[in-house]
């Protein structure tokens, strides 16, 4: 195999910087790519609380809101249901990569869902009066204000109006929701009398494609409403009103808390927070934080302290006393110390109080601040800047690691970093330079808090941060700096009005020629950006790894992985066994180091030997055979190993399960009679004398391989 370097060269290596990938045994990988996950997990959380992180759109809008135990909550391309995930292709308005128009369709379950959850404002008469009447109806609003849900609904209740809903023995509602393709026209094929949701997102506004799709929506009785930004025009245009936070806060925290919550606590929060809500919110940050009461009241929070947080979260009070203590001069480095522990939230004492010297120094540096003009703060003790930032030190959960530190309330990180951004300009350029310096901290969790501190800050200004930050990195050839961009966009894709930005961003460095663009997307794309948008994550990763580098195919390994959960396996179990059959040598390997994460048997890998009754079986025996047989030239070396050298141990797993899993022995009886038998033979022999495998099965793939016909 010729592999790609970094610079656009081949050879037999990867070469550049950076370029042998991980050698760690596979169990190693997995555990530690698993640690990586709750880390940036933890981080984000600190940042942008629960509500941004969890999940995906729901049914107001694109914020991800956090499904606990019991009802279902919509989500982008995943519904919650019950505590557990599992993805479609429902909620997915991003446009079509491949240059076909297409079209889901809502499910009935989902549907009866939202028609339950839904609050209806004061516009969503209007609106369905309008889809009465008019073929094509534009509903015009900002992101995050239901607009969506708004346009669903009124879908919904007009063909269910009309007699035209799915029959009982359907499993998809009359309502779909297009996709258009970024370049040529392509125009779907319209269902006569069903309703239609679309959502362009090029600048143009898609001009030409809304008319052809008005002229086959009138042609078909169909409705089409195109919902378009609050600045737009349109033939028939409804102002989109959200519902109020009053009445989506009290119908999110009853419908939510069923009847397993004391009532005398619900309606103690209800009356508190419904009393101080201001309306400014987004009814999707309300609903999550309704969602987010009712789970802490459930796992037996006192009353209190829901309506504390709850207060802080949705009425800037939070923001508030923050602010006034950032300004607050006494002790002298409270500032810096409350910087240093919102970038750096729950790292050790020493590295958060030496990160606070630090930044007092390039402040002091910026504005030439001479010791005499300013007391030297030498004799300040961290008790002083812990009760000036409202911070708590705790034990390290490693002996011998010191203290870590937190700030007191949840989500104080990320509104203390808004503030020092939005207020302090006279400090930004420092800050900028620190959050430098700090992503370059020998400690990976350093460098992942950091990172992310620089994508909160990117949701303030992302101009800035993409000229100073991500072009760099991006234009790298080191993997170091491919991580810190891809954790960049990670954060920033958590807040709702940057999501669209963040994919597009991602899409012009994945179509790029250059090495250091294509890897910065392969790695965000294994974040929850591609757990939103999986379809678009596997699209990306399947053009990328068409060419060979050893070092890019590893990262997209990584990244399949990330995206492989109980809903999606069966997707990227036949994306991964296409690669192997389109047969370039890039998909190939990518494929079988991606197969192995999947296939592993271990507790932090994502499936397992759960995958033969996940996936079709054709698929499961190609990608074996992948990986059992691909080998790749060692860098200096002309002999040819195993691409994945823990393949076999991987197989062993699957082949123990033999006599107690029917899926698995299907594949496993296939995969043995059509692999090298010199070499099955041999490893057979190995597994049997250290007793992994017993006699009868040892018997029993010995006559597969040498030719008997598997069992079935």
């Amino acid at each position: 195999m010729r592999a790609e370097r970094p610079d656009g060269t081949t050879g037999s290596g990867d070469g550049g910087q950076d370029a042998e990938p991980d050698e760690r045994r596979l169990h190693e990988s997995i555990a530690a790519e698993a640690r990586d996950r709750r880390e940036r997990d933890d981080s984000l959380r600190d940042l942008f609380g629960n509500a941004s992180v969890d999940a995906g759109r729901d049914v107001y809008g694109d914020v991800r809101n956090t499904a606990f135990e019991g009802g279902t909550i919509f989500q982008g391309s995943t519904v919650f249901q019950n505590s557990t995930s599992f993805r479609d292709s429902t909620f997915n308005f991003t446009e079509s990569g491949d240059g076909r128009c297409t079209v889901t369709h809502l499910r009935i379950q989902d549907a009866d869902e939202l028609l339950e959850w839904f609050v209806p404002s004061a516009s969503q008469e209007s609106l369905e009066m309008c889809v009465d009447t008019e073929t094509v109806v534009f509903l015009r609003g900002a992101e995050g204000t239901g607009r969506r849900s708004a346009a669903r609904v009124a879908l919904l209740n007009w063909v269910r109006k009309r007699g035209s809903a799915a029959s009982p023995d359907e499993a998809e509602e009359h309502v779909g929701e297009i996709r258009l393709p970024r370049d040529k026209v392509d125009m779907p094929e319209l269902r006569r009398g069903h309703g239609y949701l679309l959502e362009p997102t090029s600048g143009d506004g898609r001009v030409r494609e809304i008319d052809h799709l008005s002229d086959l929506a009138a042609r078909n009785e169909c409705r089409l409403v195109v919902v378009i930004p609050p600045k737009r025009t349109g033939r028939c245009v409804i102002d989109h009103v959200p519902a109020s936070d009053q009445a989506v806060f009290r119908r999110w925290l009853h419908r939510a808390a069923s009847t397993d919550v004391d009532p005398w606590q619900l309606a103690e929060v209800d009356q508190t927070i419904t009393s101080r809500l201001d309306g400014e919110h987004s009814p999707s940050i309300v609903a999550a934080q309704a969602r987010q009461a009712v789970h802490r009241l459930r796992k037996g929070h006192p009353v209190a302290g829901v309506v504390e947080d709850l207060l802080d979260e949705l009425t800037g009070r939070l923001r508030e006393d923050i602010r006034r203590r950032i300004d607050t001069r006494d002790p002298i480095l409270g500032g810096c110390f409350m910087a240093a522990v919102a970038a750096l939230h729950g790292c050790p004492e020493m590295v958060i109080s030496q990160a606070a010297m630090d930044l007092a120094e390039r402040i002091d540096e910026d504005w030439k601040v001479h010791d005499k003009r300013r007391t030297r703060p030498i004799w300040e003790e961290l008790q002083s800047w812990l009760r000036s930032t409202k911070s708590t030190a705790r034990p390290s959960p490693r002996p011998g690691d010191g203290r870590t530190l937190l700030l007191d309330r949840p989500r104080a990180p990320g509104i203390a970093l808004q503030v020092l951004w939005e207020e302090h300009p006279t400090i930004r350029e420092a800050l900028i330079q620190w959050l430098r310096h700090l992503t370059e901290h020998p400690d990976p969790g350093v460098q992942t808090r950091a990172a992310h501190a620089v994508g909160m800050f990117a949701t303030l200004d992302f101009n800035t941060i993409n000229t100073r930050f991500l072009a760099e990195w991006s234009n790298s050839r080191s993997s170091y700096d491919h991580r810190r961009a891809a954790l960049v966009l990670e954060a920033t894709a958590c807040d709702l009005q940057l999501k669209d930005r963040v994919h597009a961003h991602l899409r012009e460095l994945a179509s790029s020629v250059r090495y250091g663009h294509r890897a910065v997307a392969v790695r965000a794309y294994g974040s929850r950006i591609g757990l939103e948008a999986p379809d678009e994550a596997l699209r990306v990763l399947r053009s990328v790894s068409v060419r060979l580098n050893l070092r890019l195919d590893h990262e997209i390994a990584v990244t399949v992985a990330n995206l492989c959960h109980a809903g999606t396996a069966r997707a990227i179990v036949k994306e991964l066994a296409s690669w192997v059959t389109a047969g370039s040598d890039g998909g190939r390997y990518s494929a079988a180091l991606a197969f192995g994460r999947l296939a592993a048997p271990w507790s932090d890998a994502p499936a397992g030997p759960a995958l033969a009754g996940l996936c079709a079986g054709d698929h499961l025996v190609r990608l074996w055979q992948n990986a059992l047989r691909l080998r790749i030239a060692s860098k200096g070396s002309g002999w040819p190993r195993l691409a994945l050298p823990d393949a076999w141990d991987v197989f062993c797993a699957w082949v123990r399960l033999h006599d107690e899993n029917r899926a698995a022995r299907t594949v496993v009886d296939r995969v043995a009679a059509t692999v090298d038998a010199r070499e099955l033979e041999l490893y057979l022999r190995l597994w049997r004398r250290r007793q992994r495998i017993p006699q009868e099965l040892y018997s029993h793939l010995m006559e597969i391989s040498k030719g008997a016909t598997p069992c079935s």
